[in-house]
């Protein structure tokens, strides 16, 4: 069964800082794959592949982001709990991947908004320096004042938009209402949630950069240390007899 939200934990974490523990989930995450490194390394490699294919629609790779996600930490739960998994436990996330549509379409306005003044601004000193010498300085000088800005707001969007796939999946919560969530965690835990999105990215792409081939280790170990955080800041440690009826249900 997947797990639910824990009320107290989120409540919690709207709240007041959370404990973090980025190392622990860390070596969990080693730990967890090294004893399954072939399945996990498996699916990754074809998640990996369904990713490249879906590029073919455009819109393709961010349907199945998500649902893919999720199933790391399906199979997580099922080792910590010393169950039997399949492979097609992984693709657990596929049964909601109607949820994830409005999230990816906010997803969409976000970039929007955030991409188009800054090619508006620096476009129109492109146009400006064109008919004149002087401008080339202000568009450096400018350059350099517009990207910090820029840069911040990418890491603000990074943060806000880490948890609500996982407030969706586990929460049944709406898209809206899962950002609305997440700015109130962000809130309260911003600095340790962006130390931990930044480690998340290095750590899943630093396979590429080490041997290429080696995103099939980096990736797995860093989605699965991704879930054990959010299992531990804010799901239920087991499914009670009420929500797995709800989920049943539902599924």
């Amino acid at each position: 069964m997947i797990r639910t939200i824990d009320q107290i934990k989120l409540e919690k974490a709207k709240t007041e800082r959370v404990d973090i523990r980025i190392g622990d989930y860390l070596n969990q995450a080693f730990t967890i794959y090294g004893k399954h490194w072939q399945q996990f390394s498996l699916f990754a490699l074809v998640a990996g592949l369904i990713y490249v294919f879906s590029v073919i629609t455009l819109v393709g790779p961010y349907l199945v982001m998500f649902p893919l996600q999720m199933g790391y930490g399906n199979v997580v739960d099922k080792i910590e709990k010393g169950e039997s998994f399949e492979f097609n436990d992984f693709f657990i996330g596929f049964q909601k991947w109607t949820k994830f549509i409005p999230f990816f379409l906010i997803l969409i306005g976000i970039g929007l908004a955030v991409m188009i003044p800054y090619v508006l601004i620096l476009g129109g000193f492109g146009i400006f320096m064109e008919h004149s010498d002087v401008a080339a300085p202000i568009f450096g000088l400018s350059f350099f004042a517009i990207f910090p800005i820029y840069m911040i707001v990418i890491l603000i969007v990074m943060v806000v938009m880490y948890l609500p796939p996982y407030l969706i999946f586990h929460g049944n919560l709406g898209a809206v209402d899962s950002v609305k969530t997440s700015i109130a965690i962000a809130k309260k835990n911003f600095w340790y949630l962006l130390l931990f999105v930044l480690l998340f990215s290095i750590l899943s792409q630093v396979g590429i950069y080490a041997c290429g081939i080696g995103i099939l280790v980096s990736m797995p170990i860093a989605y699965i240390m991704n879930y054990l955080m959010i299992k531990d800041v804010l799901l239920q440690e087991g499914n009670n007899e009420i929500d797995s009826i709800g989920q049943s249900q539902e599924l």
